[in-house]
């Protein structure tokens, strides 16, 4: 079986690793039918690379501030790739590759257990050939890896349901703790997975009560020292961003939504969209899991547990995200494998024609919300213009108007970069946001046109919030009309700007050379172009 779970999953891992290497940086959709963009994959990776090359290990940055609104493994894990092998797009996304890899080969494991090898061969290509999972695992984002941890988790918890042995134990909380380190409390879903499985299993089957304390205080244990850190040496920074910020904010509270559809049509649309052929599966094979189910066997209430907690999770949260899914798919490729017709010796042959079809099928349709695409290529029409600009090496200054990147120059070895927005009023800071703007890191544009006034004092303000450093003074500048822009541009002459076409007018007497970059976009360049003292430090191809 070793063998097996290694070739399967150099399969899964070949076929991750091209398509990490040929899609952009941020440069897919998480949620295809909304449109919705790979965003915080530059914002993680901008964290790695500043943390492989700067230091500070503890605390991952962006832009200069301190950013804990996620723990960091997930950085830990890109960052340390790039210091070994260099700053790339993939090597950012090459752990979370090769941990999704593995989880797919435990998969192949798992249903082999419950059905034979024909059973295995069934959960992974359902998984390998899952949308949902084939796109998140292949970027440097947090999803794919905290659902390679859950399967870590469980099939720990699978293959000795006592947690008696010591590899039980401490693999069952060891990749508990690693899930919460990768996405705070998301993380600890397990554990109530876990606590789930005990109630609903025979008494013969599921660990003594005492088991399951000693595992979770040993997943919190194993993950409570970087909290701990954070608490001691950032405490105001940290309480405000991750705690009232990222958990009580977006967790409890009710937070802008990308799409209007109630939450169980949401999650059920997408599903049905993204693979309807591993939701017609699992379909059909929920007579046979729920007549097993009834027996209370170890097997079928450990899957049911698993669905159940991660159906109420994404359903209980308040913000809607295609992403949170994704824990539900291996789930469901289990249940097709392990309950479904196709596992007996009769169907095996008509099922490897029907997912071998599949398979081919979704990779011949890369733009259809079901589709695997491997093609090369970015959903963000900005990423050439940036990457070419990138090239020239100048070291003026770079303004992005309107994140209209999503955040792709922030991965990019710029001279400087800052960001601007156009809104009508300046948002004030809520239960979503930061205070940035009594930091400085976010100034209007008359602060930012006497800039030399107002440092010192926002230099006092973030050493209050315990951060030494004016590197994160003005990322963002907020202009409230197109006047405002017109009058930040003509103001700094020698800074560079990408901006949307639909602010032509408002920068017509620019100083900067104008530049028709792309359909949509102008490029202004200063007419004093600034040398850089050294080359770009990596690939201006992200």
């Amino acid at each position: 079986m070793r063998r097996a779970l290694c070739a399967v999953a150099l399969l899964a891992l070949a076929c991750l690793l091209l398509r990490a290497a040929r899609v952009g940086l941020a440069g897919d959709y998480i949620d295809n039918i909304s449109k919705i963009t790979a965003q915080d994959e530059a914002l993680y990776a901008h964290s790695a690379i500043a943390m492989a090359r700067g230091g500070d290990w503890l605390t991952p940055r962006f832009m200069g501030r301190y950013a804990l609104y996620k723990p960091p493994l997930l950085v830990w894990t890109a960052a340390v790739s790039s210091r070994l092998l260099g700053v790339s797009r993939l090597s950012l996304r090459l752990p979370i590759a090769i941990f999704s890899a593995l989880a797919l080969g435990l998969i192949f494991l798992w249903a082999g257990e419950l059905g034979g090898w024909q059973a295995g061969a069934v959960a992974g290509a359902l998984l390998l050939s899952n949308h949902l999972w084939h796109t998140l695992a292949a970027l440097c984002m947090t999803d794919g890896l905290l659902v390679a941890f859950y399967i870590a988790a469980f099939y720990a918890l699978f293959c000795d349901p006592w947690l008696e042995s010591r590899a039980a134990l401490f693999g069952f909380s060891g990749a508990v703790a690693a899930a919460i380190l990768t996405k705070g409390i998301a993380g600890t879903l397990p554990l109530a997975v876990l606590g789930l499985y005990w109630l609903a299993a025979r008494r013969q089957e599921r660990p003594a009560f005492l088991r399951v304390c000693l595992a979770a205080a040993l997943a919190l244990a194993f993950a409570a020292p970087w909290f701990v850190y954070q608490f001691a040496v950032h405490p105001r920074w940290f309480w405000t961003e991750h705690i009232a910020v990222e958990i009580l904010g977006f967790g409890a509270g009710t937070p802008p939504q990308t799409s209007q559809e109630n939450q169980a049509v949401f999650y059920l649309m997408r599903l049905a969209v993204t693979d309807p052929l591993l939701l017609a599966a699992a379909v059909v094979a929920i007579p046979a899991f729920l007549s097993d189910l009834r027996r209370r066997t170890a097997g079928p209430v450990l899957l049911g547990a698993w669905m159940a907690v991660m159906l109420a999770a994404a359903l209980g949260w308040q913000y809607r995200n295609a992403a949170y899914l994704l824990p539900l798919v291996p789930a469901l490729a289990l249940l097709a494998a392990g309950w479904g017709p196709f596992r007996t010796p009769r169907c095996a042959p008509w099922l490897w024609v029907v997912l071998a079809a599949a398979f081919l099928i979704k990779t011949s349709a890369p733009e259809l919300p079901w589709g695997l695409d491997y093609r090369a290529g970015t959903v963000q029409p900005t990423a050439p213009i940036l990457s070419a600009y990138c090239e020239q090496a100048r070291g003026n200054e770079i303004i992005v108007l309107n994140l209209a990147d999503d955040l792709y120059a922030s991965a990019l070895p710029l001279a400087h970069l800052r960001y601007a927005t156009v809104a009508p009023l300046a948002a004030p800071a809520g239960p979503y946001t930061m205070p940035f703007a009594e930091m400085g890191i976010t100034v209007t544009v008359d602060q930012f046109n006497d800039m030399a006034r107002y440092t010192p004092a926002f230099r006092a303000r973030l050493r209050e919030w315990g951060l030494d450093s004016g590197t994160p003074i003005a990322s963002l500048i907020t202009a409230r009309t197109a006047a405002d822009l017109a009058a930040l541009v003509r103001g700094h002459p020698d800074s560079d700007f990408l901006i949307p076409t639909t602010y032509r007018s408002a920068v017509e007497s620019a100083p900067q050379e104008r530049i028709d970059a792309a359909a949509g976009y102008l490029l202004l360049l200063s007419r004093t172009p600034l040398e850089r003292t050294s080359p770009p430090a990596w690939s201006c191809r992200m």
